[in-house]
């Protein structure tokens, strides 16, 4: 067999090698020594046994010669040439994941209790499922002197917590609730759960106060719950068992971030099923008394949430994530004219001029990290900043 041949018989093979991995995984994150077993029913039998992890490092061997047309080719299909870097963003991924799920860094890292991304958990990107993230934040602080430069970096600007007194989460400064507060609470949301109406769920807004209303015992009246504090109390296993299993029994959301996405879920799946499309306009909202929908979805504006909707309701937390960031750099231009998004910038909470989407976003540090990271961000992703004129220097 002449050489040329051999060649592009072996090129046909690798892409219908990265095609199926990519179509069982999700990604191209192809592990070094990665060879497809033998009787696979989800390879054909002539690529079993190959050592697609070695035809991944020499593809990278071979960028800066390979011909352009078979760089865009694997360029389309997401192909990762930097391998460590590849690593690092699905790290730092995982990571913002968490902060815009739990509020916080304060990741678990300690024997049974070391935090490990729930598998199939919607709210978490494909690629994270199972990552020992508690021992990659160990690891983290572990080796901060020895980190890169940009890596360390990035971490500080989330809020990475360096050491665990930083932030409370050591013996100093625990989020400790008395058992009189906690049953306090307890009360509040019973009473909570008896006015609103459904019973699939019980949440309080972060504060809440009591209103000083008839229908509110008077005792209670003004009482204020940090719902936070008492959320992060209670995964950290600060709360009496007895509160806790009286709230689970009224179903009390522990997690809001995932209780907003699933509804946001049921909610376009409903007007699919209604409308036969998820193209939702910007206004609308669900009608108060609509028997077509449940009671706990009426007043929710899907319009806004639909922005972060991936096209015909293929919805992924990746995408998510990048369409949360560019809905407020959209925002924020509205307002303001332009890209120049001050460091230290959040976008304000409680603030109608923003979706309630994307509140709350360190859109300053968002910006900075696009910038540091400008060269390994893909094509499509600068393509979509540079329709907004993004301002790629801090100083134009």
């Amino acid at each position: 067999m002449k050489d040329w041949v051999r060649i592009l018989l072996q090129w046909e093979e690798n892409l219908e090698a990265l095609r199926i991995f990519k179509s069982i995984h999700g990604n191209l994150h192809v592990p070094k020594y990665y060879k497809v077993k033998t009787e696979d029913a989800q390879w054909p039998e002539k690529l079993w046994g190959k050592n697609l992890g070695f035809a991944v490092v020499r593809l990278r061997q071979l960028q800066e010669r390979m011909d352009p047309s078979k760089r865009e080719t694997l360029d389309s299909m997401g192909f990762i040439w930097d391998a460590i870097q590849a690593k690092w963003e699905k790290n730092l991924l995982s990571l913002e994941t968490y902060k815009a799920i739990e509020g916080d860094l304060l990741v678990k890292t300690s024997g049974t209790t070391s935090f490990v991304v729930p598998e199939r958990d919607p709210a978490w990107p494909k690629d994270t499922w199972n990552m020992r993230l508690g021992y990659l934040v160990s690891t983290c602080r572990k080796k901060k002197e020895s980190l890169p430069r940009n890596i360390h970096d990035a971490l500080t600007a989330m809020g990475f917590v360096w050491k665990v007194k930083d932030k409370g989460t050591g013996p100093g400064r625990p989020p400790r609730i008395s058992t009189a507060k906690q049953h306090e609470i307890l009360e509040i949301v019973q009473v909570q759960h008896k006015l609103q109406g459904h019973t699939r769920f019980t949440t309080l807004p972060n504060p809440f106060k009591v209103p000083a209303s008839s229908e509110w015992p008077q005792h209670l009246h003004g009482c204020i719950v940090e719902t936070s504090k008492f959320r992060r109390a209670y995964r950290m296993g600060l709360l009496d068992a007895s509160v806790v299993a009286k709230l689970d029994d009224l179903g009390f959301v522990w997690n809001d971030n995932q209780l907003q996405w699933s509804l946001t879920m049921e909610a376009l799946q409903i007007f699919k099923n209604i409308y036969g499309h998820v193209d939702v306009p910007q206004d609308f909202e669900i009608s108060q008394e609509d028997h077509l929908w449940p009671d706990d979805l009426w007043t929710m504006r899907l319009g806004i949430k639909q922005e972060l909707a991936a096209l015909d309701f293929v919805w992924d937390a990746n995408k998510l994530h990048w369409n949360r960031k560019l809905l407020a750099l959209k925002t924020y231009k509205q307002l303001y004219g332009n890209l120049r998004v001050p460091h230290n910038f959040i976008v304000p909470k409680d603030d109608p001029a923003w979706p309630t989407d994307v509140q709350d976003i360190e859109l300053g540090t968002v910006v900075n990290n696009f910038r540091r990271n400008q060269a390994t961000l893909s094509d499509e992703k600068k393509r979509e900043l540079n329709k907004l004129d993004f301002e790629w220097s801090a100083k134009s």
